[in-house]
């Protein structure tokens, strides 16, 4: 916490993510069940999902992106960090083990 004059306390917020988000909704398959996307980045994405996972658990994801008139499937392994309950289901963010678009360097 900040304090600032009159002893008015203000939340810092700070960013320790290592890679900008993008707000898209992608449908996706995760161990044979369905989801979708809320935001991805290169190395993460938060989901919706019916069903809760365990901190810590592998998930192989299947994301499907649509392009030409078809959907392009990408396949990834991630790691849940973080499950909160959201209406009849969950908010699931998960760490890809590998990044979606690799580092340019």
């Amino acid at each position: 916490m900040q304090t600032t004059a009159g002893d008015e306390k203000k939340a810092v917020v700070l960013e320790h993510r290592a890679a900008q988000r993008f707000g898209v909704a992608l449908r996706l398959t995760i161990d044979g069940d369905e989801g979708a996307t809320h935001d991805l980045s290169a190395t993460g994405l938060y989901f919706q999902s019916e069903r809760s996972y365990e901190l810590g658990a592998s998930l192989e994801l299947v994301l499907e992106f649509p392009g030409a008139g078809r959907i392009l499937p990408l396949t990834c392994e991630a790691q849940v960090v973080r499950v909160t309950p959201a209406g009849d289901g969950f908010n699931i963010a998960v760490r890809l083990l590998t990044p979606l678009f690799p580092d340019p360097a």
